[in-house]
């Protein structure tokens, strides 16, 4: 369904950011795209959606394509026609506004009212939470409570391909594992996922393949069993080695840069 094919991204004429990335996402699936702050992750969504020229950014080398099209020029807006949707880093709701106004506000695209109501009515279904809401302020909601809302406003697009943006963040671990359950049914009715995170244990324990990036590259592809279980993986990204703990931090750059493009 996704096919992002050597792609490369310069912000302002001068930075270059991603350096030949290529990644898959087919139909029905959930792909994790996984690295620390500064990676490349959120540029990749951005290149993917459209979004790069409001960050002065340009893909400069490089194709995307989607359900067989080429996409890497098309506007934002028609990318979304096509079933493309994103959930932002930092929820991105619209706080002053009542939950249903949030949803309205996603279905913006439906101009078909009975598309709207089917929509409504399933998001409704799926997060019973929202329902019991519908006319609460949105600011005043709990941060997993907001980070629902800001999926549930996506879906209301009826998207074919849900791209979410470290979705965990800033959440306690009972509400990581409610995010990650409502990624699972979202793809069980059959919207594709691709979920960038630097939570890995989190992203790799629901999708079906994974992708690492380190400082604009992908440097590490695979199943997201075999990602899950590999030692570069479960020491950089999971604090484990050899079961024991390790710091994050105490890690060179450089020794895993060695061993990874080795």
């Amino acid at each position: 369904m996704l096919e992002v094919s050597n792609l490369e991204v310069v912000y302002k004429d001068v930075v270059v950011v991603l350096r030949g990335v290529s990644l898959e996402a087919p139909e029905g699936s959930i792909v994790a795209l996984l690295g620390a702050n500064g990676a490349g992750k959120t540029t990749t969504a951005r290149a993917i959606t459209g979004l790069l020229d409001v960050h002065e950014g340009e893909v400069t080398k490089g194709s995307i394509r989607f359900a067989g099209k080429d996409i890497t020029r098309r506007l934002p807006s028609e990318r979304v026609r096509m079933g493309i949707s994103q959930v932002m880093e930092g929820r991105r709701i619209f706080a002053e506004m009542t939950v249903d106004e949030n949803l309205a506000a996603g279905s913006y695209i439906n101009r078909d009212r009975n598309a709207s109501r089917r929509a409504h009515d399933r998001v409704m279904t799926l997060f019973p939470t929202l329902a019991e809401r519908r006319s609460q302020v949105a600011g005043y909601m709990s941060g997993g409570e907001q980070q629902v809302l800001a999926i549930a406003r996506a879906l209301m697009q009826s998207p074919r391909l849900m791209i979410l943006d470290e979705p965990s963040l800033g959440l306690a671990p009972r509400l990581v594992e409610l995010i990650a359950e409502v990624i699972v049914e979202i793809n069980r009715q059959g919207t594709a996922v691709l979920l960038i995170e630097q939570n890995a244990r989190m992203a790799l324990s629901i999708a079906d393949h994974g992708y690492v990036m380190e400082n604009g590259k992908v440097v590490m592809e695979g199943a997201a069993e075999k990602l899950l279980a590999d030692e570069d993986v479960q020491e950089f990204y999971l604090g484990l080695r050899a079961g024991e703990r390790k710091s994050f931090r105490e890690v060179k750059h450089y020794k895993r840069r060695k061993r990874w493009l080795s």
